[in-house]
Protein backbone atom coordinates (compact mmCIF):
# COMPACT_ATOMS: atom_id res chain seq x y z
CA UNK A 1 0.00 0.00 0.00
CA UNK A 2 2.72 2.66 0.66
CA UNK A 3 4.81 1.71 -2.67
CA UNK A 4 1.10 2.42 -4.39
CA UNK A 5 0.74 5.92 -2.86
CA UNK A 6 4.34 6.75 -3.69
CA UNK A 7 3.54 5.87 -6.74
CA UNK A 8 0.36 8.04 -7.34
CA UNK A 9 2.27 10.79 -5.54
CA UNK A 10 4.80 10.95 -8.33
CA UNK A 11 2.28 10.27 -11.14
CA UNK A 12 0.42 13.74 -9.02
CA UNK A 13 3.49 15.40 -9.18
CA UNK A 14 4.12 15.46 -12.23
CA UNK A 15 0.61 15.80 -13.83
CA UNK A 16 0.73 19.45 -11.49
CA UNK A 17 3.98 20.70 -13.37
CA UNK A 18 2.28 19.71 -16.56
CA UNK A 19 -0.55 21.79 -15.92
CA UNK A 20 0.77 24.22 -14.45
CA UNK A 21 3.60 24.68 -17.70
CA UNK A 22 0.44 24.01 -19.98
CA UNK A 23 -1.48 26.76 -18.36
CA UNK A 24 1.38 29.28 -18.91
CA UNK A 25 1.37 29.22 -22.92
CA UNK A 26 3.30 28.58 -24.87
CA UNK A 27 4.03 31.90 -26.17
CA UNK A 28 4.02 33.69 -22.46
CA UNK A 29 7.29 34.03 -20.70
CA UNK A 30 7.41 33.02 -17.23
CA UNK A 31 8.60 35.21 -14.27
CA UNK A 32 11.79 33.83 -12.42
CA UNK A 33 9.66 32.02 -9.65
CA UNK A 34 7.79 30.57 -11.75
CA UNK A 35 10.81 28.95 -13.41
CA UNK A 36 12.36 28.41 -10.20
CA UNK A 37 9.52 26.62 -8.51
CA UNK A 38 9.27 24.52 -12.03
CA UNK A 39 12.77 23.34 -11.66
CA UNK A 40 12.01 22.75 -8.01
CA UNK A 41 9.47 20.22 -8.72
CA UNK A 42 11.04 19.00 -11.47
CA UNK A 43 14.07 17.82 -9.19
CA UNK A 44 11.72 16.53 -6.65
CA UNK A 45 10.82 14.35 -9.35
CA UNK A 46 13.48 13.51 -11.21
CA UNK A 47 15.36 12.14 -7.18
CA UNK A 48 11.54 10.51 -6.49
CA UNK A 49 11.66 8.31 -9.58
CA UNK A 50 15.14 7.50 -9.14
CA UNK A 51 14.07 5.54 -6.66
CA UNK A 52 11.17 3.52 -7.99
CA UNK A 53 12.50 -0.29 -8.63
CA UNK A 54 15.26 0.21 -6.01
CA UNK A 55 13.46 -1.74 -3.14
CA UNK A 56 14.33 -5.47 -3.32
CA UNK A 57 12.35 -7.92 -5.23
CA UNK A 58 10.63 -10.59 -3.04
CA UNK A 59 10.43 -13.49 -5.89
CA UNK A 60 10.86 -13.92 -9.53
CA UNK A 61 7.44 -12.63 -9.81
CA UNK A 62 8.47 -8.98 -8.47
CA UNK A 63 12.02 -9.02 -10.58
CA UNK A 64 9.76 -9.78 -14.02
CA UNK A 65 7.58 -6.44 -12.95
CA UNK A 66 10.68 -4.71 -12.76
CA UNK A 67 12.15 -5.90 -15.78
CA UNK A 68 8.91 -5.36 -18.01
CA UNK A 69 8.74 -1.90 -16.32
CA UNK A 70 12.07 -0.94 -17.09
CA UNK A 71 11.70 -2.05 -21.07
CA UNK A 72 8.66 -0.56 -21.05
CA UNK A 73 10.28 2.67 -19.64
CA UNK A 74 13.16 2.26 -22.41
CA UNK A 75 10.87 1.74 -25.06
CA UNK A 76 8.76 4.51 -24.21
CA UNK A 77 11.42 7.40 -24.48
CA UNK A 78 12.90 5.58 -27.20
CA UNK A 79 9.74 6.14 -29.08
CA UNK A 80 8.65 9.48 -27.78
CA UNK A 81 12.25 10.66 -28.65
CA UNK A 82 11.69 9.37 -32.09
CA UNK A 83 8.60 11.07 -32.81
CA UNK A 84 9.82 14.71 -31.36
CA UNK A 85 13.16 14.75 -33.56
CA UNK A 86 10.99 13.56 -36.41
CA UNK A 87 8.33 16.57 -36.02
CA UNK A 88 11.43 18.86 -35.77
CA UNK A 89 13.05 17.39 -38.77
CA UNK A 90 9.83 18.45 -40.96
CA UNK A 91 10.00 21.64 -39.27
CA UNK A 92 13.62 22.46 -40.09
CA UNK A 93 14.19 23.17 -36.66
CA UNK A 94 16.23 20.59 -34.59
CA UNK A 95 16.62 20.31 -30.95
CA UNK A 96 20.15 18.82 -30.22
CA UNK A 97 18.82 17.75 -26.91
CA UNK A 98 16.46 15.82 -28.02
CA UNK A 99 18.96 14.05 -29.97
CA UNK A 100 21.32 13.80 -26.77
CA UNK A 101 18.60 11.72 -25.46
CA UNK A 102 18.07 9.82 -27.63
CA UNK A 103 21.24 9.14 -28.01
CA UNK A 104 22.14 8.75 -24.41
CA UNK A 105 19.36 6.12 -24.15
CA UNK A 106 20.40 3.75 -25.95
CA UNK A 107 24.30 4.04 -25.70
CA UNK A 108 23.42 3.38 -22.16
CA UNK A 109 21.72 0.67 -22.91
CA UNK A 110 24.17 -0.89 -24.85
CA UNK A 111 26.76 -0.81 -23.09
CA UNK A 112 25.45 -1.97 -19.64
CA UNK A 113 24.62 -5.14 -21.68
CA UNK A 114 28.15 -5.45 -23.04
CA UNK A 115 29.11 -4.90 -19.85
CA UNK A 116 26.26 -7.69 -17.73
CA UNK A 117 27.09 -10.04 -20.58
CA UNK A 118 31.70 -10.33 -20.19
CA UNK A 119 31.57 -9.61 -16.20
CA UNK A 120 32.70 -12.67 -14.40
Amino acid sequence: MKLLLYYIALLILIVLVTGFLLSTGSGQGMSMNQVITVCSFLILYTVGMSFVGEMKAEDERDLAHKFTASRAGIIAGTIILSIGILVQLFTHHLDYWLLAGLIGINVTKIVSLIYLNYRK
